[in-house]
């Protein structure tokens, strides 16, 4: 599972390399016997794209960051691709 975890932070960091994420944090593991995949939900934040009218709204001159949720899918056979889908939280 620990392998499975880091190889999920790895991948999330590298599609997101274009992009300021910060303090990722493992939220939930699950094994799914079915399909023979780890699904895995990072939690992490990112800034807010329009800075602008953030600080005109709220008059915070720092950036603004919003913790989202992905749902990493990591397949247990290497040779098939690992998937990132958006995480929604019941109150979202």
């Amino acid at each position: 599972m620990k392998q499975a975890v880091a190889k999920a932070k790895d991948y999330l960091l590298n599609v997101f390399a274009d992009e300021q994420i910060s303090d990722i944090r493992l939220e939930e593991v699950e094994f799914d016997r079915l399909d023979n995949a780890w699904l895995i939900t990072l939690g992490l934040l990112r800034q807010q794209r329009m800075p602008g009218i953030v600080t005109a709204l709220t008059g915070a001159t720092a950036p603004v960051y919003k913790r989202d949720y992905k749902l990493v899918r990591m397949p247990d056979n290497e040779n098939e691709v690992p998937s990132i889908k958006i995480r929604s939280l019941g109150g979202d």
